[in-house]
Formats: C-alpha cells, structure tokens, sequence
C-alpha cells in the first residue's frame, strides 16, 4: 500500500492555507501523519480544538493538553493518521469527569467515551444525554457533526443489533432533552470499532448550522421500523455558513437510494452509488445558498472500508471521480449495515487567507 511522504515545510504551508486569516474564528481540518502531526502541533499548539488518531495501535502524543481521542481501527494508507481540528484563535480547554473540550468564540470540539460491553441503549443514551447538558450550559448548543465509534456494530446481543441498540438510546436521548427530530439534527456517521469503548466526537456551535438532505434518500430519521423500533438520528449534511464562508459536513454516505442497500456484494458499484449521493448531497448543499462548491483542494474524504483488500479499488474510483489531488484518508471498518461495504464521509471548507 502507498505510504504518505512526509515534507514538514509543504506541510506547515499547506496548513497554513486551510486556516483563516487573523481574528476570524475559522476552522480547518488536516490529516495528517504522526510527523506531519508533530509539525503542526509545534506551530498551531493553541488553537487545537481536538485531534482524533487513527491506528491499530495507540500512538503516543508528547503532549497530549487538548482533546485527543483514539479510535482502534486499522489505517490503509498510513500507519496512523491524525485528524487535526484547528481554529484561527487561542482555544479555551477543559476536562469534566472525561468529557473533554476546546472552543474559541465559535465553535467547541469535544470526545468522550464510555464503557460499551454492557446496554449499549443505555450507554449511547446516557453519552448523548451529557453532550447535550454540556454544550447547552456553555452556550455552544447547536450540534453540528458527531462521530459515533462503536465496538461490535455489527453483532447481536438479545435479538438486537448493536447499531439498534445505539440507535434507540440515541433517539431516547435527543427526545428526552427535546431535541427536535429533523432541527436540531446533526450530521453524522456510525462505525465499528475495536475495544470496549463507546467513543463520540462531536463539533458544535453557537450558531444553528442548515441541515441538508439527500432528494435520492429517505431521511434517516423516517426510516422505516424494519431498521428498528427507533430510527437512527442525523441528518445528511450540515451548513454553516462563517466568516461569509460555508463550511459543509457531509454524514457518512453508503450505497442506499431511498432507504434500501443497492448493489449487495459489488465493492464498486457500492463505491459509485455512495460517490453519486454525496454528489446530491453538495448540489442541495449548493440549492441552500451555500455558493459554489467545488470537489477540489478544500473537499477532505474519510472512506471506511470493510475489507483492507478493496483499498486499491476504492481508492483508483474515488480519484477518477474527485481528481487525483483529492485528501483522503481511508480506514478498515465495519458498515453500520452488515450488507454495506463502505461508507465516506466529508467535509467541506472554503478558507483561502493564509494566517500569518
């Protein structure tokens, strides 16, 4: 497998260009490898609003003062990779019984985990229920994106799925809160992970972000209870409109058209329908009045695949179809359905000014 090249000069400058200019309260992401990482903690120390690692094996952070979260799931493309979020200002930082965060005027970045080897309905539930508290007491109360990290997604515990399981103690937690079902819906994604951990990153923001749906899909929230007797909680994509930029999260994406799984055992044809609906996705994004958006430079993939062996494949498909100068980054995991072979998910972000 092709290994990333590491040169700490293009690397800083190229972070460099994802910031915003001084005094505005944008936010990039980087992914980055452990010394492109080092680089950028070395110049961007006070305005990390959270790092998420990617491996097989924890990597060591030297200095670790942000919120850093580590998922055990496997990197094809690197041996770890780091996500990197970054803002143009001094974060503000603190750690509440294991729920750690950074925010600046904006935006808040905050991860915590919980034990999943028991009730994982009560487990998620409970999760949510403190990520709502937290960020409604500090102001920051419009969830933006959520990553959900959960061990054994795909087994089955007392003739429940775990992705079931999760999902009713989400629901139960965003209507016990009063959390409107499709307004105040973040964007998200859901994936298999090692260990015992259930483990959730999350961004969120003072300001209510747009969300967007998918015309080829059914909104998840409207799935129907063949899925299970709570339907999973998110939204397509989310706009939030910056500094006069858009910043577009895309949830993770799999091969579905209106609520079913298309092409069942075909990697590419999988990979063709799930690049054709985030494809919808950033065109509705458009429709909203986010301006243009482009699948260029400012475009960042995560793809999740659940066999290592497809990686090349994946790979090729999903350059010819966002140029080969697309950021990727692509991760083994298990689907939230057992039916689903990948899932991409991605993040859009129009900075230009260089912070200086």
């Amino acid at each position: 497998m092709e290994k990333t090249q590491t040169d700490p000069a293009r690397t800083r400058q190229r972070n460099d260009r994802d910031l915003g200019s001084r005094g505005e309260a944008r936010l990039a992401l980087s992914y980055l490898t452990r010394a492109e990482f080092a680089v950028h903690q070395s110049a961007y120390a006070d305005r990390i609003l959270g790092v998420a690692a990617f491996g097989a094996t924890q990597p060591h952070i030297p200095v670790a003062a942000f919120p850093y979260a580590w998922i055990e799931m496997p990197a094809l493309n690197d041996e770890t990779i780091y996500e990197v979020w970054t803002g143009a200002q001094s974060v503000l930082r603190e750690d509440v019984d294991g729920l750690a965060s950074a925010c600046n005027d904006e935006i808040m970045f905050g991860c915590l985990q919980v034990d999943a080897g028991g009730e994982l309905a009560a487990a998620s539930c409970a999760a949510y229920s403190r990520i709502f508290d937290f960020i409604d007491r500090r102001g920051y109360s419009h969830l933006l994106r959520v990553w959900n990290y959960i061990p054994r997604i795909n087994a089955e515990v007392g003739g429940l799925e775990r992705y079931v399981s999760f999902n009713i103690g989400r629901h139960d937690a965003f209507a016990a809160k009063q959390r409107g079902f499709g307004i105040d819906t973040p964007a998200a994604c859901a994936l298999g992970s090692r260990g015992d951990q259930l483990l959730i990153y999350f961004l969120a923001s003072r300001q209510a972000g747009r969300r967007v749906e998918n015309p080829r899909q059914i909104s998840a929230f409207h799935y129907p209870p063949q899925y299970g007797p709570r339907s999973p909680i998110f939204a397509r994509a989310m706009l939030l409109q910056t500094a006069g930029k858009p910043l577009l999260f895309v949830s993770g994406t799999a091969s579905i058209v209106g609520h079913e799984t298309q092409h069942v055992g075909d990697t590419l044809a999988q990979a063709r329908e799930t690049i054709a609906n985030i494809q919808a996705v950033i065109a509705q994004a458009q429709c909203a009045g986010s301006g243009a958006i482009s699948a260029g430079a400012d475009l960042m993939l995560k793809v999740y695949l659940r066999q290592p062996r497809d990686f090349n494949a994946v790979r090729h498909c999903v350059m010819q179809a966002f140029g080969p100068a697309i950021r990727a980054v692509y991760l083994q995991a298990d689907i939230c359905r057992a039916d689903l072979l990948l899932e991409i998910e991605a993040v859009y972000l129009n900075v230009a000014a260089a912070l200086h």
